[in-house]
C-alpha cells in the first residue's frame, strides 16, 4: 500500500510494518519482520515491477525479531547492506541477548524469550554492513537515535519530505498513540525522552512499526502524546 509516492508498506505482513523506499535510483528496504517474511517481501517487489536484486539497502530500526527476523534471508537475496545504529548490531549479529524490562519474573521471561528466538523462532543472524549513530546521512534521510526499547533504537527522518520512519519508539494501535511496551522496554524514561524528541521534529506523516502510518496531523497527535507523558 502506497503512504506517499514512493513510500509503501508491505500489506501482507501483519506481524510488523516493513516499508519499501524509493529513493531515486535506490530501492530500500525498512525492517525484515519476523524470520520466513521474505517471501511477502519478494511478492511485493514483484508486484512493484522489481527483483530482489533492486534493493540497495536494508534499514533497521531495532535488533527486535520481529523487525530484523527475515534480515538473513533478504541480504542473501539481494546483496543489499544492512544499516543499524551501532548499539543494536549485536542483537542483529546474533553476539548479545534482548534485554528485557525490568519487570516483576523478568528473569524467567528472559530465558523463555531468548529460548524462542534460537530455538522456535529459529532466527540467522546476520552482520550489520553499516553501524550508524545519531544524525547519518543516509542521502537526505537522517538517522535520529531514540533509544529506551533498545539501546540503538533510531528513526529514519526526510526533513524535506517530512516523514519519519520511528519503528517501536512509538505506536499506533485503535486509533491511538502508545509508547513501546514496557516488557520489551528496558529504560521506559529514556523511552519518553525519545518520543519527546520526535515530538520536537518537523513533519507531516509518521510511520510506526506497529499501527497504521499517520498522513494527518501527525505532529500534532505526537506533540500531544509527548506532553501527556509529562503530567
Amino acid at each position: 500500500m502506497e503512504v506517499v509516492p514512493g513510500l509503501h508498506w508491505v500489506e501482507s505482513i501483519w506481524d510488523t510494518k516493513v516499508y519499501t523506499l524509493l529513493e531515486g535510483d535506490r530501492l530500500i528496504l525498512v525492517d525484515a519482520a519476523t524470520p520466513g517474511r521474505e517471501r511477502a517481501v519478494w511478492r511485493h517487489l514483484d508486484s512493484m515491477g522489481y527483483a530482489p536484486d533492486a534493493v540497495d539497502e536494508i534499514w533497521l530500526t531495532h535488533g527486535d525479531i520481529d523487525h530484523v527476523g527475515s534480515v538473513s534471508a533478504l541480504k542473501a537475496a539481494s546483496g543489499a547492506r544492512i544499516i543499524a545504529h551501532w548499539a543494536d548490531a549485536p542483537l542483529v549479529d546474533g553476539s548479545a541477548a534482548r534485554e528485557l524490562g525490568p519487570l516483576r519474573l523478568t528473569g524467567i521471561y528472559q530465558g523463555l524469550f531468548n529460548w524462542s528466538i534460537n530455538h522456535l523462532l529459529r532466527y540467522q543472524p546476520s552482520r550489520v554492513d553499516c553501524p550508524v549513530e545519531d544524525r547519518h546521512d543516509l542521502g537526505g534521510w537522517q538517522v535520529i537515535h531514540t533509544p529506551g526499547h533498545t539501546p540503538g533504537s533510531i528513526c529514519f527522518y526526510h526533513p524535506e519530505r517530512r516523514l519519519i520512519i520511528v519503528g517501536d519508539a512509538l505506536n499506533h494501535r485503535r486509533g491511538r498513540l502508545g509508547a513501546p511496551p514496557p516488557l520489551f522496554t528496558p529504560d521506559m524514561l529514556q523511552a519518553h525522552a525519545s518520543i519527546r524528541r520526535i515530538a520536537d521534529l518537523d513533519f507531516d506523516v509518521c510511520c510506526f512499526g506497529h499501527g497504521p502510518p499517520l498522513v494527518e496531523n501527525a505532529r500534532q497527535r505526537v506533540q500531544a502524546f509527548a506532553q501527556s507523558l509529562s503530567l
